[in-house]
């Protein structure tokens, strides 16, 4: 996800020209240029486009492959108006504060972007309404609107829907309150009967009407690599690799339901390259709430689940795993709560 990269999106892309004649010749991308480019070329261009960035001294330059196609004319010549507001609402969803990689769901409901991103089954697997992104940060301009489920991104550590005011990587992020107000909405429903509502303009606390917003769902599941602390296991964005007998991870901020609606299991989706063991759920380290037995998956994920006592616990908590009789090799990709 983009993080903290303002002053190279001024000095990378704000010309709003990404075609090849960019400008004269420039320095390698470093990591954190490369993924600023990486994303902008994932947003506007199509599957068939890449955006090759500048040369460097040695002639070498990075290609980026295009994917949701929401400005594809951006690959040959400028960008208009329209066009930076739609690249700006991509990029500004896929904005992570924390940095780290989450999936989810982007859709639209904007008769520019609807043909694209309109709600479809493949978002029931997103039932949380995160928020809508809206603005231009070619003119350092960054709204977000709350959605009804904003909270359920703590534990999914994606914060700019939650506290717009620490997100200013790309711009700084503007709170345009709950999406609800701010938003026209245009719901869709899925063939499970529930309803994927998405922004057809939004407008924000100044008044002025955008037409070009995205609006984020979220899983409720974690990426396993994404907990806040780790001992005994290798965080990657792939999730928990290396995880050794003894080690364990805290997540903080699990959403352990509405009162009187609570969860009732945990489920963790792993690979176990051999033997078994089990994984210990933990209430803050201090209060065991069930045991998840795992064993050989023959090399593929797959998902285990185990009853979990969560009386008298609603709202978010810390949710601590212990790993014990694993053998070398097993990996945690996801974990959840239902």
């Amino acid at each position: 996800m983009l993080g903290c990269l303002a002053a190279l999106w001024a000095t990378q892309v704000a010309a709003v020209e990404v075609g090849p004649a960019v400008g004269t010749p420039q320095p390698a991308l470093n990591p954190q240029q490369a993924m600023m480019w990486k994303y902008t070329a994932r947003c506007a261009l199509r599957a068939d486009q890449k955006l090759e960035s500048p040369p460097g001294p040695d002639g070498a330059t990075f290609k980026f492959r295009g994917q949701m196609g929401l400005a594809p004319q951006w690959r040959e010549g400028k960008c208009d108006g329209a066009c930076q507001e739609k690249v700006s609402a991509c990029l500004a969803a896929l904005t992570n504060q924390t940095g780290d990689h989450v999936n989810l769901s982007l859709m639209s409901a904007a008769p520019s972007l609807k043909d694209v991103m309109s709600p479809s089954e493949n978002d029931l697997a997103y039932p949380f309404q995160e928020g809508a992104f809206f603005g231009n940060v070619f003119a350092g301009q960054a709204w977000v609107c709350r959605g009804q489920d904003a909270d359920k991104g703590a534990q999914l550590k994606r914060f700019c829907a939650i506290a717009p005011a620490i997100c200013s990587g790309i711009a700084t992020f503007g709170d345009a309150g709950p999406c609800a107000h701010s938003c026209q909405m245009s719901c869709t429903k899925l063939s499970n009967g529930t309803e994927r509502c998405a922004a057809v303009s939004c407008r924000d606390p100044k008044g002025r009407v955008w037409a070009h917003p995205i609006t984020t769902y979220l899983r409720d599941r974690i990426e396993a690599g994404n907990a806040d602390t780790i001992a005994g296991a290798v965080p990657r964005e792939s999730g928990l690799e290396g995880v050794k007998n003894g080690g364990q991870a805290l997540y903080r901020h699990v959403d352990f339901g509405r009162p009187g609606s609570p969860v009732r299991s945990f489920v963790a989706n792993a690979l176990i390259a051999s033997g078994g063991g089990r994984i210990e759920v933990w209430l803050s380290g201090q209060r065991r709430l069930g045991v998840l037995s795992v064993r050989s998956t023959g090399g593929v994920y797959l998902d285990f689940e185990t009853a979990i006592d969560t009386t008298g616990l609603s709202g978010q908590h810390d949710l601590m795993l212990r790993f014990e009789g694993l053998r070398p090799g097993a990996r945690l990709r996801e974990i959840g709560l239902r």
